[in-house]
């Protein structure tokens, strides 16, 4: 059955679009950082303190959206701090190799919207 056009007691919600770059730093709510290691069409993996150490999860568009937002934070810097986290507090494999692999190949270039 479709959606009468009229009606306006419902409301259709658009599912959130994934807008994050690989190398992109992130910051929460209580303004901690993460960094974008891998990016899907749905969902992406961030390598982040999580229990006290430093793991790579994965969260989905509507997560992102969300709990995180851009953050004004170098890259090179971000990393630096990270990997800096990780040898205080331990750090997974995962995020140890995904922090490395991004030290190595930079941060993925930013896509602007033109008429967003």
């Amino acid at each position: 059955m479709a959606k009468d056009p009229t009606d306006c007691s419902t409301v259709d919600f658009i599912a959130p679009a994934l807008h994050v770059s690989c190398g992109q730093v992130l910051m929460d709510r209580q303004r901690h950082i993460a960094i974008v290691a891998k990016r899907g069409r749905t969902s992406a993996h961030l390598v982040r303190v999580k229990s006290g150490m430093l793991k790579l999860t994965k969260l989905t568009a509507r997560e992102l959206v969300e709990e995180w937002s851009e953050a004004d934070y170098p890259f090179e810097r971000a990393v630096a701090k990270l990997l800096e986290l990780g040898k205080q507090h331990g750090i997974t494999d995962a995020a140890r190799l995904a922090l490395e692999q991004l030290a190595k190949t930079g941060r993925e270039p930013t896509q602007h919207c033109l008429f967003g």
